[in-house]
C-alpha cells in the first residue's frame, strides 16, 4: 500500500488528473445513477477552489499593479491587454458562428415555440455593465465573488499604494505576504484535484449516461471543433506562434496540466493559479502574468464567445427563425460586451446565454434544451478561455520587452 501511495505522489499533477478523469468516466458508466453519491468529492473541490479565487485575485493584482510602478505603463499594459481580449473574443465569435451554420446545428428537427418564451430576462446595456464595475462595498464585493469589481477595487488600491510610495508600504507588505500565502493555500487544495475530478465525472455520466450526447451531437461537434481550431490556429499559431514569437509545439505542451484541470472543472477562474504558473514557464514575467491572468479570467471569454455564438445558430434553427449571418454577429457583439464580468465558474455560460437569447427575444426554452448538456459543452468552452488568457500575456510581456525566451 506504502509502495502505491508513493507512486501516486510521484505522478505529475497532470497525470493524477486525467487518471482520475478517466476512472470517473468508468464509475460513471458501471455505477450509472448510483455514481451521485461521490458528488460530494466535486463540491468539496469547487467550494476550496472557490474558497482561494477572490482573495488570491486581490492580492495578486493589488501587488502587481503596485510593481508596475509607473503609472503610464499600467495603463498600457491594460489598453495591450483590453485590445488582446477583444479582437481574440471577435474572432473567436466569428469561428463559432461560421462552424455552427456550416454544420446545421439546429437542423433535422423544429420546435415549436410556445407563447411564453418571450424574452423576460433583463437586458443589460453597456452603460449598465460599466457602471457596476464599481463597487460600492469592495468588501461586500469580496463576500460575493464579484471578480471584475475585486479587479477595480485591486487596481486602484494598487496603483494608490505605489503612489505613496514609503507610506504604502507596510500595507502593500500584507498583500505580498497575502499574497504568497493564498499561492500556498492553492497548492493545497490542488493536492485534492483528482479526487474531486473523479467525483465530478463520475456523476456527470452516470446521472446522465453516453446517450446523452446523440441528440446534441452536431451542436457538440460544432463546440469541440471551432474550440480545437481556435486554440491550435488562433492562440497557439497566431497569438503565441506568430506574434509572441513562442513555438506552437512548446506552447501547447505548457500549457497541457491547465488545459487538462479546466476541461475538468469547468472553471477559469479557478483555474488561475495553474494558469498562472503555466504562463509563466512559457517565459511571461511575474509583473504581467499577475496583471493578466486574473483579469482575463474575468473579461477573457473567447471559449464562452464560441459557445455562445453555437447556442444563437443552435436556437434560431431548431425553432425554425430566420437569422441572417450579419445579424448573427451583431447579436453576438452586443451580447459579450454586455456580459462581460460573468463569473468563469461551471454554469455561467448559461447565465450568459440569458442575456444573448434576451437580447434579440429568441426564444428562452432553449436555455432548457441546452441545459441537459451544458457540462459537456462547459468542458469544450473553457479550454479556449484559458488558452486565451495565457497568450494574451504572452503577447503583451513580448511587446514590453520584458518576455525571457527559454528553452
Amino acid at each position: 500500500m506504502g509502495f502505491i501511495f508513493k507512486s501516486w505522489k510521484n505522478l505529475s499533477l497532470f497525470t493524477r488528473i486525467m487518471i482520475g478523469f478517466v476512472l470517473g468516466i468508468v464509475v460513471g458508466l458501471v455505477w450509472g445513477p448510483g455514481a451521485k453519491v461521490l458528488t460530494p468529492l466535486g463540491t468539496i473541490l469547487t467550494n476550496l477552489l472557490t474558497m482561494v479565487v477572490a482573495p488570491l485575485v486581490l492580492c495578486l493584482l493589488v501587488c502587481a499593479a503596485a510593481d508596475v510602478g509607473d503609472g503610464k505603463k499600467l495603463g498600457r499594459m491594460g489598453v495591450k491587454t483590453v485590445v488582446c481580449f477583444l479582437l481574440s473574443t471577435a474572432i473567436a465569435i466569428v469561428l463559432g458562428l461560421v462552424t455552427s451554420n456550416l454544420i446545421g446545428v439546429g437542423t433535422g428537427v423544429t420546435i415549436q415555440a410556445t407563447a411564453s418564451t418571450a424574452s423576460t430576462a433583463k437586458q443589460v446595456s453597456m452603460l449598465d455593465t460599466l457602471i457596476n464595475i464599481i463597487p460600492t462595498n469592495p468588501f461586500k464585493a469580496l463576500s460575493e465573488q464579484n471578480l471584475l469589481q475585486i479587479i477595480f477595487f485591486a487596481l486602484i488600491l494598487g496603483f494608490s499604494l505605489m503612489k505613496l510610495g514609503e507610506p504604502g508600504k507596510p500595507l502593500l507588505d500584507i498583500f505580498r505576504a497575502g499574497q504568497e500565502a493564498m499561492k500556498e493555500i492553492t497548492n493545497i487544495v490542488l493536492e485534492f484535484t483528482p479526487y474531486g475530478v473523479f467525483g465530478l465525472m463520475a456523476n456527470v455520466v452516470g446521472s446522465n449516461g453516453p446517450e446523452i450526447l446523440i441528440p446534441y451531437i452536431k451542436a457538440i461537434a460544432a463546440m469541440y471543433i471551432a474550440g480545437a481550431i481556435y486554440v491550435i490556429v488562433v492562440q497557439a499559431g497566431i497569438m503565441a506562434g506568430v506574434i509572441g514569437r513562442v513555438n506552437p509545439f512548446r506552447f501547447l505542451r505548457t500549457m497541457k496540466e491547465a488545459m487538462a484541470f479546466v476541461f475538468a472543472t469547468c472553471s477559469s477562474v479557478a483555474t488561475i493559479p495553474l494558469n498562472l504558473e503555466c504562463t509563466k514557464k512559457l517565459g511571461v514575467d511575474d509583473e504581467t502574468a499577475n496583471f493578466v491572468i486574473p483579469f482575463g479570467a474575468v473579461m477573457n471569454m473567447n471559449g464562452t464567445a464560441i459557445y455562445e455564438a453555437v447556442a444563437v445558430v443552435f436556437t434560431a434553427q431548431i425553432f425554425g427563425i430566420e437569422l441572417g449571418f450579419t445579424q448573427q454577429v451583431m447579436i453576438m457583439l452586443t451580447a459579450t460586451l454586455a456580459s462581460i464580468g460573468t463569473a468563469g465558474i461551471p454554469g455561467s455560460g448559461l447565465v450568459m446565454l440569458t442575456i444573448v437569447l434576451s437580447s434579440v427575444n429568441l426564444p428562452m426554452e432553449a436555455i432548457g434544451l441546452l441545459a441537459g448538456i451544458d457540462r459537456i459543452l462547459n468542458m469544450g468552452r473553457v479550454i479556449p478561455n484559458i488558452v486565451g488568457d495565457a497568450a494574451s500575456a504572452v503577447i503583451v510581456s513580448r511587446t514590453e520587452g520584458t518576455f525571457t525566451d527559454l528553452q
